[in-house]
């Protein structure tokens, strides 16, 4: 990491709600491959996180400045820049099978070794060093499950377990309203497709399971796509890269 980065002020930047109550949070000095989008869902009893950013500044400090009720704080893995900021919150929730990786984080198990030190346009505060920053460990509170639901009040959100890039990636899907939460399930730019990482440098990434999962996202009547990197984007754009991803 390059010392000489200078130190920002306004860690996070939050968008207004879209038409569907969704608010698109990032940190805007973390590029886009290294950091990545944290998305915010006010319900009638509790406000939803989806992903938790990398966790070196104040995430949930921040948050209570727009919202005031309690936030459910859900990681789709347990990538540090997914799980990052999963430990500054009451409900932390993460499918079982990625839950080691919060419990007992590494650079290794989070992938921060391979983009974490060369993800930074600034950094959050002086001493800081993206080198050696291993995220904070915590417990989860509640382990997810294919099926499960997330309740806020008046919104619910169905656990959809989508396997590939680990065994425990996860998504989120709101039936009612059809909004579709990849996380790191499936993640694309440009013509790049994310496939999770080579084997060397991960113990349970499987390229079978990461097509059925992409084949399960496409076939699901979405009306919005909200993904864990690049922002949101149309079910039909979703749909196209999948099915000629697996068309190849």
């Amino acid at each position: 990491m390059n010392n000489d980065l200078p130190i920002a002020k306004d860690w996070f930047s939050i968008e207004l709600e879209d038409e569907y109550g969704v608010r698109k949070i990032i940190e805007p000095y973390v590029r886009d491959w290294g950091g990545g989008c944290m998305w915010l869902i006010e319900g009638s009893e509790f406000c939803l996180l989806v992903e938790t950013g990398i966790g070196i500044a104040p995430l949930r400090k921040f948050l209570e400045t727009i919202v005031s009720k309690p936030i459910i704080a859900f990681a789709s893995v347990g990538y540090y820049d997914h799980a990052g900021g999963l430990h500054q919150f009451e409900h932390r929730l993460i499918h079982k099978e990625d839950a080691h990786r919060i419990v007992k984080p590494s650079r290794y198990n989070t992938v921060a070794d391979y983009y974490l030190d060369t993800a930074f346009d600034a950094k959050p505060f002086k001493n800081f060093d993206a080198v050696t920053y291993v995220m904070p460990a915590c417990e989860p509170t509640r382990l997810l499950s294919n099926g499960d639901i997330i309740d806020i009040g008046n919104r619910t959100f169905e656990v959809l377990h989508l396997p590939g890039v680990t065994n425990g990636a996860s998504g989120l899907y709101e039936r009612e309203s059809g909004l579709v939460f990849t996380g790191e399930a499936f993640v694309w730019a440009d013509g790049y497709i994310y496939e999770g990482e080579p084997l060397h440098r991960s113990n349970d990434a499987d390229l079978e399971a990461f097509k059925n999962s992409i084949r399960r996202l496409i076939n699901l009547p979405a009306k919005a796509v909200y993904r864990g990197h690049y922002g949101r984007c149309e079910p039909e754009e979703m749909r196209s890269v999948g099915t000629a991803y697996l068309s190849e």
